[in-house]
């Protein structure tokens, strides 16, 4: 098992050197899909991981299949104020059925992201969540998905810079993957908080992500 995992690496280049250089195709509206399968409204999909692994591996084939480089672990939402009990768990499989999903497609060449997404609440002075607190939030979420093998984190849908900056620390802080970040806008270009795209830019820039963009906050033709 040991040499299969060492081959199976072997055959995944490092995706560093690949940004900006080649074109790398990413999975897509996951949660519409989850949706498709039975995911009920209000239902948290990080559940699925433990009450319905056959379903998230299959999605994760699905999009490794279609030709996706990077997919990601259904862990978006997975965070200690969501799950307080049972964090690890729900992370490290999510984490586990997006690599057995890339085994069964024959893709040991494309990459698992562990997917975070905003804590759900809003960061001081704005909201009530402090910074240092955010940071651990996302720290636990980031330690538990590279523990579990994770290839890369994808930081995703964030509107707010400061939360974004408190994901990219603990990122940085508790791993040494690449990280790459989206943000979302409104159709004037200002995030939630007011930033920017050149200002959460020059942020991002500075906190050496490995990639940043934009993500679905508008449709195609605003963005």
């Amino acid at each position: 098992m040991e040499n299969q995992q060492i081959r199976q690496n072997m055959d995944r280049r490092p995706l560093r050197p690949r940004l900006g250089r080649e074109r790398l195709y990413c999975d897509g509206g996951s949660g519409t899909i989850l949706q498709a399968m039975g995911l009920a409204g209000g239902e948290l999909p990080e559940t699925w991981n433990l009450k319905h692994p056959d379903r998230i591996i299959s999605l994760a084939r699905g999009y490794f299949e279609a030709g996706c480089d990077i997919v990601n672990a259904n862990t978006f939402g997975a965070n200690a104020l969501k799950y307080p009990d049972n964090l690890k768990e729900i992370v490290q499989a999510g984490v586990q059925l997006a690599m057995e999903g890339r085994r069964q497609a024959g893709r040991e060449d494309a990459y698992v992201a562990l997917d975070i997404g905003p804590t759900g609440r809003l960061l001081a002075p704005m909201g009530d969540l402090p910074f240092d607190r955010a940071v651990e939030l996302f720290s636990e979420v980031v330690r538990y998905g590279a523990e579990a093998g994770a290839d890369l984190v994808l930081i995703e849908t964030m509107s707010d810079s400061y939360e974004a900056k408190a994901a990219v620390l603990a990122a940085k802080e508790n791993c040494d993957l690449p990280v790459l970040i989206t943000m979302i806008f409104d159709e004037r270009g200002k995030l939630l908080t007011g930033g920017s795209i050149e200002s959460a830019a020059a942020m991002l820039e500075g906190l050496g992500v490995d990639a940043m963009g934009i993500n679905c906050g508008l449709g195609p033709k605003q963005m």
